[in-house]
């Protein structure tokens, strides 16, 4: 039975060993865009993209987007078996055709043999720099002046097999005998400088060439040998020197980006200066590749024959995966063992060889945690449903299904204090018998999420802060005299008087339950789990790993572990420092990354995918355009990001000259709109590197700068004697208005005063009539005689334009008498002059304050019920006069009501007229006049101010 379950185990360690290497691959096929899953060659070119061939065309890949190139761009054929980058960025194609070159800027270029109808087929090529050789069993062909495949002229020695031409100062060619046992250095002058009995295990050579200017290559599947042209050394390796292995399959070689690569089946490595291989990458079986290529960052890309490509990223070369797919919740040290938990498989124990978690003990459902309690000798194994303890050998388990028909609820953690083992369970906490694990008392806690013994004391960290069991209750933590009521999800030991704190969503904190300090940059982290090792705290984030270093007795952030790392997603449950080694558990299994393994930028360069101009192309031999209205100018911006993380790419890009500034922006494609004509240059910036491009809108005839100039010149010829024409008639114009406002202005002064003078004489005669009516004849003798008096003086005044303030006062005195007597002594009325004004010298416009006074005796005072105040102030201000006119009558606003109720037809103009007088006045630009009517503030009745400038001419 033993043996049953041992084979069950090797076997189950077996399969997940074979598909766990699916987390470090990314895998490519015909659903991600690849015309084929037959790929036979890749390489890369100075650009940084990586190319690929198939029997379905060529694809040119970015990162992100597959670039198919087939007939139906150009190709002689869709089987495309090798290709090779230049150093002139030229991507030079080989198959069995009539026709064959290379692929540049996107556009295929391809020639024929100077044979008419002759079907190339090398099964060699040489690449020396920018030239390229074909070599078939028969010739070697160059590319002539013509742009046509022509075969050189060699030497040819009898029982030979196959010849390759060198491209050398000495070395002319190579010929080896068909009995393979032999290979001849043939020079210039086609005499044998030396030979080279080959080995057995060189007797079915794969492949061979010449690598660069000065050296040779033929590889089998037991070795290689490299051959010196320029010293004609041999130097022989054998594969299970270089890579442990006896033989490969498919051995070959391949130059690029100023390396020589070897690679077969399974493997690939670099060939360094002493001829050894390094950065020996080997590939698992199960992907069954048969060609590998490392890129210019350290990723692996292999090519299959039946199932694409995979790319083994460089972050990941150095790391190890299994679990994949599985969550694994906490990873735990037990007896100097790594217990991984995961998700309804159970308990896996760590391999420190093989680097990867095997089964330990199967259980279905949650596994909360292992732990090991020292003081017991004891071990625990905490499920959903199960506690598995171990003790000196012996094996206990609680099976609460079972046994309660329930779930365990006794503990998903467990702590030992004060002789008691502790655990938390859905709503609170347990303290447990440790002998029996019977429950002896539950405390009520809600949302217990971590419990420890720190500093002699059982702290419990909650959704709602942290808690301590003190005096058989649990009672909240008070640091620095607060609450920290944030949720909790992991506490850990820092030392023996120090903690750190997970909280989910509010970051990290240390603190010694005194005073608390958050870790730098940890602001909204939800911290998941926490390991400590010599002053190094590292935490398990929802967003990768954040690795912390205590220096000059504060903790700095030393690196970010993401997906870019090896991670297998950011997610991050669990971990674990072991070595120079991180172990992380995650919801995709569990990965095993290096402390400092060190990241290459895999963002290589961006560029302009597509540009055009109202949509034509636009590229260096078409970069100007002539205007059209309503132009438009578009950019399609690629990147060659072989990263794997999925991070949107930001840019920034300005439009000179008509941007001065960096514009960001996530999209990839930019429109301008009606752009004038001029000189333009896009730049675009991202990860540092600038790209840009040169354009220009060609202006029409007429908007060159010579149409311009000469538009420009009758314009203004045109436009001068036109404003000058205009000028003369305008100046005749308002000359003649002027005159004519002026006479106008004195013609209407002359008219309102007409019209004052007889809505006085109507006032006062209604006046006059009031008396009559009342049979008071003494007072009306009395009244008729002052008022022709003031009829008088007002036929006097009102010749001129102008009178002094002497004038004016002693009219407004009579007319004011006149009314006084008018409404008995229910008003008086006041005079206040300022000392600085000189009456006889000072003048304003005649008849000007009269209807202001006389409103304010018939509006403001006739409904007044007390005893009526007219008060009239004249003041200087420099060359300003400032009149004031006021009552204590029932003002505007009762005035106004008391109109609105009258069943008086008659309509009052003299505000109106007054107010238009002052217009008049104004507009003849001798007087500045301004008027004004206000409510006094705080009392009744009303404020009239008048200001008077006069302008001499």
């Amino acid at each position: 039975m033993k043996i049953i379950k041992l084979h069950i185990t090797i076997i189950f360690s077996l399969l997940i060993w074979s598909f766990s290497f699916a987390q470090q691959y990314t895998h490519y096929t015909t659903k991600n865009g690849l015309p084929s899953n037959n790929i036979y060659r890749i390489t890369q070119d100075a650009q940084g993209f990586i190319w690929f061939v198939t029997d379905k065309g060529m694809v040119k890949f970015n990162g992100k987007d597959f670039k198919i190139f087939t007939t139906r761009q150009g190709l002689p054929t869709n089987d495309i078996w090798s290709i090779q980058a230049t150093p002139d960025n030229k991507i030079w194609f080989f198959s069995k055709a009539p026709k064959l070159g290379y692929i540049a800027h996107d556009s295929i270029y391809s020639f024929e043999s100077v044979n008419k109808g002759e079907i190339l087929n090398p099964v060699q090529f040489n690449v020396i720099n920018n030239t390229v050789f074909l070599i078939n069993r028969n010739n070697t062909y160059f590319l002539n002046n013509n742009n046509l495949w022509e075969p050189l002229q060699v030497y040819t020695y009898p029982k030979t097999i196959f010849r390759n031409v060198f491209i050398h100062k000495k070395i002319k060619q190579l010929n080896t005998r068909k009995s393979r046992d032999s290979i001849f250095i043939i020079n210039d002058k086609n005499k044998i400088v030396k030979s080279l009995k080959l080995l057995p295990i060189f007797n079915n050579i794969v492949t061979h060439g010449q690598i660069n200017d000065s050296l040779y290559c033929l590889t089998d599947k037991f070795g290689y040998t490299i051959i010196n042209l320029n010293s004609l050394q041999f130097i022989s390796k054998k594969f299970k020197d270089e890579i442990k292995k006896r033989k490969i399959s498919y051995s070959r070689f391949t130059v690029a980006n100023n390396q020589i690569q070897f690679t077969g089946k399974n493997f690939a490595a670099v060939l360094d200066n002493n001829y050894n291989l390094i950065n020996k990458v080997t590939i698992p079986n199960e992907l069954k590749s048969h060609f590998s290529f490392i890129d210019k960052t350290g990723n692996v890309w292999i090519a299959t024959l039946t199932n694409g490509v995979y790319k083994l990223p460089q972050s990941k070369i150095n790391s190890t995966y299994c679990l994949e797919n599985e969550k694994v919740w906490s990873i735990d040290k037990i007896n100097n063992e790594l217990i991984g938990s995961v998700f309804n498989k159970g308990f896996y124990k760590y391999d420190t060889v093989d680097k990867i978690f095997k089964p330990y003990l199967k259980e279905k459902g949650y596994m909360y945690k292992s732990v090991e309690i020292k003081p017991l000798n004891k071990h625990f194994f905490l499920t959903n449903t199960k506690i598995i303890e171990f003790s000196n050998g012996n094996k206990k388990i609680i099976d609460f299904e079972k046994r309660e028909n329930k779930p365990n609820e006794t503990a998903r953690q467990l702590v030992y204090y004060n002789g008691f083992l502790y655990g938390n369970y859905s709503f609170g906490l347990n303290k447990i018998n440790p002998n029996n694990l019977q429950i002896i008392k539950n405390y009520y806690q809600a949302g217990i999420s971590s419990i420890i013994n720190f500093q002699n004391q059982l702290i419990i960290s909650t959704s709602n802060g942290i808690k301590v069991l003190q005096n058989d209750s649990i009672r909240p933590v008070l640091i620095q005299n607060k609450n920290f009521n944030k949720p909790i999800l992991k506490l850990q030991k820092v030392s023996k008087s120090e903690l750190v704190i997970g909280t989910d969503g509010f970051g990290a904190y240390l603190t010694d339950l005194e005073t608390i300090t958050p870790l730098p940059k940890s602001d909204f982290l939800s911290v998941q789990n926490i390991f400590i090792r010599n002053n190094n705290i590292w935490l398990a984030t929802e967003i990768g790993v954040w690795h912390y270093k205590k220096i000059n007795h504060n903790y700095k952030l030393i690196k970010h572990y993401t997906k870019a790392d090896g991670l297998p997603e950011d997610k991050i449950n669990s971990i674990y420092v072991k070595g120079n080694s991180i172990i992380i558990g995650s919801d995709n299994g569990v990965a095993t990354i290096p402390i400092h393994n060190q990241q290459v930028t895999q963002f290589l360069d961006i560029y302009f995918e597509n540009s055009a101009y109202n949509s034509k192309k636009m590229d260096k031999q078409h970069a100007s355009f002539l205007y059209t209205k309503a132009n438009n100018v578009t950019f399609s911006i690629a990147t060659i990001n072989h990263s794997v993380s999925n991070k949107e790419i930001t840019y920034q890009y300005k439009l000179n000259p008509i941007q001065k500034k960096w514009i960001n922006t996530s999209f990839k494609n930019l429109n301008f709109n009606d752009l004038p004509p001029n000189k333009y240059k896009l730049s675009v910036n991202s990860h540092g590197i600038i790209k840009s491009v040169n354009f220009q809108i060609l202006p029409l005839w007429y908007q060159t700068s010579i149409a311009k100039i000469i538009f420009i010149v009758l314009f203004l010829t045109v436009t001068t004697g036109i404003i000058l024409i205009i000028r003369k008639k305008e100046l005749e114009k308002q000359l003649k208005k002027l005159n004519t406002q002026k006479q106008l202005s004195e013609f209407e002064l002359h008219a309102l005063r007409s019209q004052m003078n007889p809505h006085f004489v109507f006032n006062s005669l209604n006046a006059i009539q009031y008396y009559i009516t009342k049979n008071d004849i003494e007072l009306s003798e009395k009244y008729l005689v002052k008022f022709s008096r003031l009829i008088r003086k007002f036929f006097d005044f009102s010749r001129n334009k102008l009178i002094n303030l002497e004038q004016e006062i002693s009219l407004l005195k009579n007319y004011l008498e006149i009314e006084k007597m008018r409404f008995g002594n229910t008003f008086n009325f006041q005079f206040n002059i300022r000392e600085n004004l000189n009456l006889s010298e000072e003048k304003i416009p005649s008849m000007l304050l009269q209807p202001i006074v006389e409103n304010a005796v018939n509006h403001g005072l006739f409904h007044n019920e007390g005893n009526g105040l007219i008060k009239i102030d004249f003041l200087k201000n420099e060359d300003l006069l400032i009149v004031q006119i006021s009552d204590n009558g029932i003002g505007l606003k009762k005035a106004q009501e008391i109109k609105d109720n009258s069943i008086k037809t008659h309509v009052s103009k003299s505000n109106s007229i007054l107010k238009d007088r002052i217009n008049l006045l104004n507009q003849s630009k001798e007087w500045f006049i301004t008027y004004s009517i206000n409510e006094l503030k705080n009392a009744t009745g009303t404020i009239v101010k008048l200001t008077f400038m006069y302008y001499e001419n």
